[in-house]
């Protein structure tokens, strides 16, 4: 009995230290498994805040230089486009002076005005021409009767027929009379006209010369 005795203690024991090496070893492996990982470096990648901010620079330096450069191109097309309209208002210089001397012509009759359409519209430019000499001609004929003939003196109601275009057709008075010229003053205007004795012609004479009533 006694020798089972041991037997069955020895047993019991090699149980007991099998036990605790399973439990040991199950401890063990528990740690194993719920050790923390060693912590691996991050490799720089393309979403990465640094590699980020680099690409959002040149973003925006690239849409800054497209934005000047679309100014630039705008702010040229409107200088273009204001030359072009300058160089289409100009008139050549030429055209310039002739415009402004018409601006100095004398105003015409509602009769004048109808001779002047009427032979302006249905003449060729060469007898245009010649109208234009024998009507100067013929004012240079008045005008020498005038001068040798009618008397110009102070206190004369008087018409302007001839001189400086912009006088041409006013009434005035003469209020200095000389052997070649005389001074008319004219209501509206600030300076009296100096103009040749030639160039003013008595008014009852100067209409009965447009109305033709001369005898």
């Amino acid at each position: 009995m006694k020798g089972n005795n041991m037997s069955d203690k020895m047993s019991a024991i090699d149980q007991a230290i099998a036990k605790a090496k399973e439990k040991a070893a199950a401890r063990k492996a528990g740690k194993a498994s719920t050790a923390p990982e060693a912590p691996v470096k991050a490799k720089a990648s393309k979403s990465s805040p640094v590699k980020k901010d680099v690409d959002d620079k040149e973003a925006a330096k690239a849409a800054r230089e497209k934005e000047r450069a679309e100014a630039k191109e705008k702010r040229d097309a409107e200088r273009e486009a204001k030359k072009a309209e300058k160089l289409a208002a100009r008139k050549p210089a030429h055209m310039s002076k002739v415009l402004k001397a018409a601006e100095k012509l004398p105003t015409l009759s509602a009769d004048a005005e109808l001779v002047f359409s009427d032979a302006t519209s249905n003449l060729p430019a060469a007898m245009v021409a010649a109208l234009s000499l024998h009507l100067q001609h013929f004012n240079r004929v008045k005008a020498t009767e005038r001068a040798m003939n009618a008397k110009i003196e102070e206190g004369d109601e008087v018409e302007i027929i001839g001189g400086d275009p912009r006088f041409i057709g006013k009434v005035g008075t003469v209020v200095k009379a000389g052997r070649l010229r005389c001074h008319v003053e004219v209501e509206g205007l600030d300076k009296n006209v100096y103009c040749f004795t030639s160039d003013v012609a008595p008014a009852e004479v100067a209409n009965e010369e447009a109305t033709g009533t001369e005898g």
